[in-house]
């Protein structure tokens, strides 16, 4: 179990890196076609995509489908620092409210292409993401993820974000974060509470479920 939270570990710290790398070499690409959006959507897109599906590569978030308050909120936190990724808050400073109020409207009214994980996991795995997802795990006190994220992990405008159709690594190293203390940007300190109740292969569990059922748009 030791050396697997240890690869878990490096896998959740290699992604900022990766991202990082990423976003330099998109910013020193040609921009590529995008559908019209605000005056600043193109930087997003970039990176992101240009329908906001997200680079699962490079784990990076789908924004399409997300909750709108959720991605105001973010821009908010990597502008203040609340939440810490040095490429998010160079793009996130220069934003006002009318900027992130605009930019969180137009990704989460996009529909992203349905791509669902590929990754190969066992039944017992998939039946015990199912469970954390649905049911939670009284043994370890925790609740399910539905009762904040809405039915299989859709998003509740002005609670929660959308978990359904990230990618399994994306969602992997946030679980990761919120476990380790590196994100903590949750007001109410509910996902640090519950990260540090599951297991490594609980969070890799419901990475995949969650990742499984595709897009929510």
């Amino acid at each position: 179990m030791r050396r697997k939270g240890r690869r878990m570990r490096k896998i959740a710290a290699a992604s900022l890196a990766i991202v990082a790398a990423y976003a330099l070499q998109m910013r020193a690409t040609a921009v590529p076609a995008v559908k019209q959006g605000p005056a600043n959507s193109w930087v997003c897109q970039r990176c992101h995509g240009a329908e906001g599906e997200g680079n699962t590569q490079a784990m990076i978030p789908r924004l399409a489908g997300q909750t709108p308050d959720y991605l105001e909120k973010q821009l908010r936190d990597y502008q203040s620092g609340a939440r810490d990724n040095p490429v998010m808050q160079t793009f996130a400073k220069p934003l006002n409210d009318a900027d992130r109020a605009q930019l969180a409207t137009y990704f989460s009214a996009l529909k992203a292409p349905n791509h669902r994980s590929q990754a190969i996991a066992s039944e017992a795995q998939r039946a015990r993401g199912h469970q954390l997802a649905h049911q939670g795990a009284e043994a370890i006190r925790v609740q399910a993820c539905d009762n904040c994220h809405g039915p299989d992990g859709r998003g509740v405008e002005f609670s929660a974000p959308t978990l359904a159709g990230q990618s399994e690594a994306y969602l992997v190293s946030q679980l990761m974060a919120w476990q380790q203390g590196t994100r903590k940007n949750d007001d109410a300190k509910v996902m640090a509470l519950i990260a540090k109740l599951l297991s490594d292969s609980d969070i890799a569990a419901l990475a995949v479920y969650f990742s499984s059922l595709g897009n929510s748009s």
